[in-house]
């Protein structure tokens, strides 16, 4: 269904199968010039819906904006692109992208994980089953990149490009001061929380997402734009609310080590999760891969802050209370 959110603005719920989350809402701004915010994964389910809210637009040509790297939001970019559109992003996400067209990223990612303790795959990579590397962009874009504070002008609305690294390295929002908009991609989300997780390159990526939510705390927004789930009526309520998650996690993620090394993957196994299994092993193996990324994100965060100590044996990471390690 397309949904008219405002004047020139419409959502589309594209369809993520097989998916926790289900769908994604792409966002389109019609006018004398058209954008398109984000694409769905790189599916026949996810381009058919686009093509049916395009057709229901009546738009023939637009440029495509993509917030973040994850194949969700940027599957279908290559697809969709055409002579003389412009398709956007932040240079650091643009240079990801065209990085995970390829095996290497993924290989990097697998080994990266596999150093905070996540078992090697039986099957080959444990990246081969990952949605974001089955469903991705399948070759190399020629991106026009949008650097912090660059203008976009679609609809009428003047859009203030603003990065808010944390979800990714370089994840970007758009924001009309004028109109008091801001589309923010999975920065703030209203049924479930961002998902914080580490990245090549990346050493504290809750320290960046919560510098990021302060960041947007400062911003007078009276319509939030998310790119999953229902609409949050007041961002400024859903960030005290991801504030007090992630210090809620951390002190689980303290409650959790002991005076024995463990591993960001030991760490996950005795965290809380909401999802629909008896324990760990009964866990999909791409939502172990989610739930690690998440431990280690905060035992990061709490490394850097130097109140968990951090050691590498055997080329594998381990975690400690600092308070526990005798002299």
């Amino acid at each position: 269904m397309l949904t008219k959110i405002t004047d020139h603005i419409y959502q589309k719920a594209v369809p993520l199968p097989n998916n926790p989350l289900r769908e994604i809402n792409v966002y389109f701004v019609t006018g004398e010039k058209n954008l398109m915010i984000d694409t769905g994964f790189n599916r026949p389910e996810c381009e058919a819906a686009l093509q049916e809210a395009i057709a229901e637009l009546g738009i023939k040509e637009f440029d495509i904006f993509i917030t973040h790297l994850h194949s969700d939001h940027c599957g279908l970019i290559s697809k969709f692109s055409q002579a003389g559109n412009c398709l956007l992003t932040g240079e650091t996400e643009g240079e990801l992208i065209n990085f995970e067209a390829g095996n290497l990223y993924w290989n990097m990612l697998d080994d990266l994980f596999i150093k905070y303790g996540f078992p090697k795959a039986n099957f080959g990579r444990n990246t081969d089953i990952h949605p974001g590397r089955k469903y991705c962009n399948a070759g190399r874009v020629d991106f026009t990149y949008v650097k912090e504070g660059d203008i976009l002008q679609y609809g009428g609305y003047t859009l203030q490009a603003i990065t808010t690294p944390g979800h990714t390295p370089g994840h970007m929002c758009l924001y009309d001061a004028e109109n008091k908009i801001l589309f923010c991609g999975d920065h703030i989300l209203g049924t479930i929380t961002p998902n914080i997780c580490i990245e090549l390159g990346v050493e504290n990526p809750l320290q960046d997402y919560l510098n990021s939510l302060a960041k947007i705390e400062k911003l007078d927004v009276s319509l939030l734009l998310t790119a999953h789930g229902t609409m949050v009526s007041d961002m400024y309520a859903r960030i005290q609310e991801l504030y007090q998650h992630h210090e809620a996690r951390l002190q689980e993620v303290l409650s959790i080590l002991t005076n024995e090394w463990k591993t960001a993957y030991m760490v996950a196994q005795d965290m809380t999760w909401e999802i629909m299994c008896k324990d760990w092993e009964s866990f999909p193996a791409p939502q172990k891969w989610f739930a690690t990324g998440e431990a280690i994100s905060h035992l990061q965060y709490l490394y850097f802050l130097g109140k968990i100590l951090k050691e590498e044996r055997n080329g594998i990471y381990y975690y400690k209370k600092a308070e526990d390690i005798k002299g």
